[in-house]
């Protein structure tokens, strides 16, 4: 009887076990998919293959290319009542990898480097007259969430300079270039802030609000390093171009 009762334990044990290490993340997504499709409605995710552990999954948003998520799971913090994984995300245009981690009531990324081309970004300044050659180098962005918006968020980033194409119906087409742009992202309140400087002078001020608007400031010092006049009376630090654009939606 105690034969039967420890093999009947060691198979169960087993049994626990292999579900754990080989449980498909297909199964785990079919949970959470309501709560990311509430969070944003214009995420699409299919393909989602491998393990809980390690995985990938196919992402698409709005209009712009698929990319593959890749990750690896650690098993050790889950002990604690956490989720740690290394990420890797790529698709045309673009390439990242970092470490983030989820709890109960917050999720963090960490470390996250890459690069974004620039006809990815051209997706959503084109409509506004506004395009760019290049691509644009992120360094060690990390972000802090509380599950319904990012709290806190940190960054740099770098673009080299190139061609700047405007359009407009005032101006028509313009050619100008630019010389080597650098940014700092941080939280300005509850947004967050992605401040564009050439030697370390402010240029471009984004803004990307909870609700999904990014508003754009663009100040005269922008035409004055690419040799256009800007408006009369405007001194470089000053505001002379601002639009805004729905990048997401959330549902409330």
């Amino acid at each position: 009887m105690t034969k039967i009762v420890t093999f009947t334990v060691i198979a169960l044990l087993t049994f626990c076990s292999f579900v754990v290490v080989y449980a498909p993340a297909s199964l785990l997504w079919r949970f959470a998919e309501q709560h990311v499709v509430k969070q944003v409605p214009d995420l699409h995710i299919f393909g989602v293959d491998g393990t809980v552990w390690s995985g990938a999954a196919e992402l698409v948003y709005r209009q712009f290319p698929a990319s593959l998520l890749v990750w690896e799971v650690s098993p050790l913090p889950i002990l604690r009542g956490e989720i740690e994984t290394s990420l890797y995300l790529s698709g045309d245009g673009h390439d990242f990898d970092g470490y983030g981690s989820v709890s109960q009531t917050a999720a963090v990324v960490e470390s996250l480097v890459g690069y974004v081309d620039a006809d990815y970004i051209n997706r959503v300044s084109q409509p506004q007259g506004l395009t760019f050659a290049g691509r644009v180098d992120i360094k060690s962005l990390s972000l802090s969430s509380d599950l319904a918006w990012i709290q806190q968020a940190s960054g740099d980033i770098y673009w080299p300079g190139g061609k700047i194409i405007s359009r407009t119906r005032a101006a028509g087409t313009q050619v100008f270039d630019l010389p080597a742009i650098k940014g700092d992202i941080s939280m300005r309140g509850e947004a967050v802030s992605l401040n564009l400087r050439h030697n370390n002078e402010p240029v471009v001020e984004i803004l990307l609000r909870r609700d999904g608007w990014v508003t754009v400031a663009v100040k005269a010092r922008l035409f004055e390093i690419a040799n256009l006049p800007w408006p009369a009376g405007s001194s470089p630090s000053d505001t002379v171009l601002e639009f805004e654009e729905q990048v997401f939606r959330r549902n409330r």
